[in-house]
């Protein structure tokens, strides 16, 4: 439980890193379950970026990874309040996607059971 409280900067870099590859791993998970025809894109918003490659790498990969960065240079100046405050927003998101990431497992159990039978 203390892994979820922590609240160092060090501790914010590396849930910031592990926001950016599940959100890479939910752009490729994605990308992929299109691909069998069978899936569609469940948020609206994202239906027209991933029907592009450059556009999802883009928005995906690309903006995400600028806004990690600045995020990162910002941190170093901020309070022990915001550096909290900033974690909580992090983790909230690290569980969205592990959330997605796990969807997207299922997704693909489905899939291949349903392809093998």
């Amino acid at each position: 439980m203390d892994l979820l409280k922590n609240s160092s900067i060090g501790c914010t870099k590396r849930r910031l890193f592990l926001l950016l590859i599940l959100n890479f791993s939910d752009w490729i998970c994605t990308l992929a379950l299109l691909s069998t025809g069978c899936f569609s894109e469940a948020n609206p918003l994202m239906q027209s970026v991933v029907e592009s490659v450059p556009l999802g790498f883009a928005v995906k990969v690309v903006l995400p990874f600028s806004l990690t960065l600045l995020a990162l240079h910002k941190i170093r100046d901020a309070s022990s309040k915001q550096v909290i405050i900033a974690n909580r927003i992090v983790l909230f998101g690290v569980a969205v996607y592990f959330l997605i990431n796990l969807y997207h497992i299922f997704c693909f159990s489905v899939f291949f059971i349903f392809l093998r039978g």
